[in-house]
């Protein structure tokens, strides 16, 4: 089962969000993967909004600089998906992240990386396959679901 979690408030993590880490936590490679950017603020300056990077230009960029993504939706595909873009995922004012069971915003992502105004890093539809390295490895990992549960009036 997809799940998702919400990472914040820790003094164990010096800023918010960190791709390296993230990857880290995950026990994932960047060039494993295709990437969907879209609603960034932060990050390299180059990147469009919404973009399309390929893994291992992804990798080459993480190997230069650890890059603070202040806000954005990171969607993660399977090597050699046919490139795209969407500006459909928006983290910035998007209420759905804090009630019920957040869903992925593009359908066809194995996974969403959230990054949550410097402040917290969502992890939304992770496969169960990776959940095991994240609850494992990231300092103040929580389940969204069951904080959104907690919050519901």
């Amino acid at each position: 089962m997809m799940m998702n979690y919400i990472q914040k408030n820790n003094r164990n993590i010096p800023w918010f969000t960190s791709l390296i880490d993230v990857f880290s936590w995950l026990e994932i490679e960047a060039k494993d993967y295709d990437w969907h950017f879209s609603d960034v603020d932060g990050g390299w300056y180059e990147l469009d909004d919404p973009s399309w990077v390929e893994g291992e230009e992804l990798a080459r960029r993480l190997c230069e600089y650890n890059y603070q993504f202040v806000w954005s939706v990171i969607s993660a595909y399977p090597k050699g998906t046919s490139p795209y873009t969407s500006e459909k995922p928006y983290a910035d004012g998007n209420s759905d992240f804090w009630s019920g069971i957040p869903k992925k915003q593009l359908e066809n992502s194995l996974f969403e990386i959230v990054c949550w105004d410097s402040s917290a890093t969502l992890f939304i539809g992770i496969p169960d396959e990776l959940q095991k390295s994240l609850l494992k490895n990231a300092p103040g990992i929580r389940d969204l679901n069951k904080e959104n549960e907690r919050r519901k009036c």
